[in-house]
């Protein structure tokens, strides 16, 4: 019986490899002919078994010798992220193929063969399989492809439209002074320590689009209610310390509105893990609060949807209401001419709701909560941007800023050029995900060549290195101080890998006309049209990027429909904070205010450097994804104050170089690789072609 069984599994063995072997040997055929240079993998890139268990097997790929696993480098999830350029400058191609027994796959961070790929919608679709986690709700705008995203983009669209932008204004500066009251005091005067910044741009953001989304306004926790929450690993608030006050729980609900939003994007991964039908029945007390917080929200979204059609349909709703539901709602009501037009169902339209509050107050928060960081890392650009909102906003409040004629000024001025660097150093998405699965193979021209994309074939449009490709952006020299890159590998001459907004500032030439870094005249001036995917992500004023080199919200058809509402956002918030304060790294964790105040320029520039190393070594180690890139192993402690009682001089980057100039400092390098040390990596092998 034994040596049956044994024989049993020695024949399924051989079965395994051979067929295997085979496979692969097929796929390489594919890619030969393909014409498009391939590497040869062991494992495909989305193995589901890879996926989950890589973390163990690292351990162990990581004691061979690089040679032997040159590989995994093209196997682990975010890899294109971890390495950068670097990758593809290994393999010496912009596009390339890995080639698995389990099919192929495409990389690119060809702007040529990304805008192939984002305006050829049909011929390259969204691989929905992918997004299925999403449908938390129903089939929304994000999970679908066909015939079905052409009716939800149809229903979708037209909401997200100027006079809603002007809502969104409006919130995102009423959100913006009270969070940054919550940080310089109810006198203003600053200097307090926190580190709940990441936390506090997510409560901002979830406000904004609650208000400006759903039509319902939410206010900033007091100051007392606020000490008592706390920022988890995810990035999102402790709902176990957030109060479910009972005044605040409408009738015939268990949560307030506030709890339950809370409390559903706070245990999102449950969602996304756990089947509906099972989670009241897991006898666990943090999953049974997720599964009452999705059908508490719901609960909210369907009463909201119900009381908007009613309001509608009486006649008695607001006509000046801009908010997204209910401009949402009123597109649904059926045309008694048009008795052939298509509706989305409830659950389509909570899908859709909640795609947006998912999606969308993420993105906006990231970008506030990083370009703060990247301010406090460089004064220097922090007063080019105070001095240019003194221009723009001429020392008036927030109550008189107007949005036709402010709005336009940020996203063409420094305000502007912050925002899209920090989207181009760290777009929501590193990677895109296209396919030809269901189509047939497609003509692709790739490195200036006749090519051809395999069916079934997945593929990553690597827009996190299109950002940073040498070939396509004005760059300089590395700027850090101690001789250090921002990446051990990536980009190492020049200074892509940094934050430098003003590679955005166009100069003027000596006939006023405005000109790019080459002093090729721009194409058009303006303030920018800021419809709903109509225009560029950047002001006509500011440096164009070729044309797929650039997509922070994604290109072609399937951009992304709130580009505008988080541009909004994010210029407003920037405007209030940075218009009277100034922020500064906190520096508590090496010198205390008294010891600060006892030094000189010198010593102050020590202590800085430190902090400003740990944060830079926290944002090339410490990032991850779970919907957007966070940084998810830590948090950097900030402080505003108010402007012109900085701790720190403007130049205090140089003041050290000056002091050290030939001192390499040694954090930001070990283990920046999600599995080795750099070091390792440099002369690695590719497998044979």
């Amino acid at each position: 019986m034994a040596s049956t069984v044994l024989l049993g599994l020695l024949v399924l063995a051989i079965y395994y490899v051979g067929s295997r072997i085979i496979a692969l040997r097929k796929n390489i055929a594919r890619a030969k002919a393909s014409g498009i240079h391939y590497v040869i993998v062991p494992i495909y890139w989305l193995n589901r078994f890879w996926l989950i268990t890589h973390p163990f097997w690292l351990k162990i790929l990581r004691r061979l010798p690089p040679s032997w696993t040159a590989w995994v480098d093209f196997t682990i999830p975010l890899s294109t992220f971890a390495y950068r350029y670097e990758i593809f400058e290994r393999v010496g191609h912009d596009t390339f193929l890995t080639v698995a027994p389990g099919g192929l796959f495409m990389f690119t961070c060809e702007p040529a063969v990304i805008s192939q790929i984002t305006t050829r919608r049909n011929d390259f679709p969204k691989p929905i399989e992918q997004y299925q986690a999403v449908d938390v709700y129903g089939k929304n705008v994000v999970s679908t492809e066909g015939a079905t995203w052409r009716m939800h983009r149809k229903a979708t669209s037209p909401p997200f439209t100027e006079k809603n932008n002007v809502l969104v204004w409006e919130e995102s500066i009423r959100q913006a002074e009270a969070m940054l009251r919550s940080w310089v005091g109810p006198e203003g005067k600053g200097g307090r320590t926190t580190d709940r910044i990441m936390d506090d741009t997510m409560r901002l953001s979830l406000n904004v689009i609650s208000a400006a989304g759903f039509g319902r306004k939410m206010e900033w926790p007091s100051e007392e209610s606020a000490k008592e929450d706390v920022v988890d690993k995810s990035g999102y608030v402790d709902v176990s310390k957030i109060r479910n006050e009972e005044d605040d729980i409408d009738p015939g609900h268990s949560m307030s509105y506030t709890y339950a939003i809370h409390c559903l994007l706070d245990n999102i991964l449950l969602q996304f893990i756990f089947p509906k039908s099972i989670m009241r029945w897991i006898p666990s007390a943090t999953i049974r609060k997720a599964e009452e917080s999705y059908m508490e929200w719901g609960n909210y979204m369907r009463e909201m949807l119900l009381n908007k059609k009613e309001a509608l349909e009486t006649g008695n709703a607001n006509k000046e209401t801009n908010d997204i539901l209910t401009q949402l709602v009123k597109g649904q009501l059926v045309d008694p001419d048009a008795k052939t037009k298509q509706q989305l169902t409830q659950e389509e339209l909570l899908g859709n709701m909640f795609v947006l509050i998912l999606a969308g107050h993420e993105t906006a928060a990231n970008s506030i909560h990083f370009s703060v960081l990247y301010m406090a890392l460089h004064a220097d650009s922090q007063r080019r941007l105070q001095k240019d909102l003194d221009k723009t906003l001429q020392g008036r409040s927030p109550t008189e800023w107007d949005y036709d004629q402010d709005l336009p000024a940020l996203f063409g001025g420094m305000a502007g050029a912050v925002l899209a660097e920090e989207l181009r150093l760290l777009p929501p998405v590193p990677n895109i995900p296209k396919s030809t699965i269901g189509v047939s193979e497609q003509k692709l021209v790739v490195e200036g060549r006749d090519c051809i994309a395999p069916k079934d074939m997945q593929c990553v449009v690597a827009c996190a290195v299109a950002h940073r490709h040498p070939g396509f952006w004005p760059k300089g020299p590395p700027r850090l101080p101690g001789g250090n890159t921002a990446h051990p590998l990536s980009n190492v001459d020049n200074d892509l890998e940094e934050f430098r907004p003003e590679r955005w500032i166009l100069t003027e030439t000596a006939n006023g006309v405005l000109a790019d870094k080459d002093g090729i005249p721009v194409e058009s001036l303006g303030g920018g049209d800021l419809g709903v995917n109509e225009s560029s992500d950047t002001s006509e004023l500011l440096f164009k990027p070729a044309k797929g080199s650039y997509l922070p919200f994604s290109e072609g058809y399937r951009a992304c429909l709130g580009r505008r509402f988080a541009q909004v956002e994010v210029l407003a918030v920037l405007a209030v904070l940075f218009q009277n304060y100034s922020v500064e790294l906190a520096v508590d964790k090496y010198a205390t205010d008294e010891e600060l105040d006892t030094m000189d320029i010198n010593q102050k520039a020590e202590v800085w450097h430190q902090a400003a190393e740990d944060a830079r070594h926290l944002m090339l180690t410490g990032m991850g994804q779970i919907i957007t890139l966070q940084i998810r192993n830590g948090t950097v402690p900030f402080r505003f104050v108010p402007r012109g009682q900085e701790r720190f001089p403007e130049d205090v980057d140089e003041i050290w170089k000056r002091n050290h100039p030939n001192q390499v400092s040694d954090k930001g390098m070990p283990g920046w690789s999600c599995w080795r040390n750099a070091s390792t990596r440099i002369g690695a092998v590719l497998p044979p072609k």
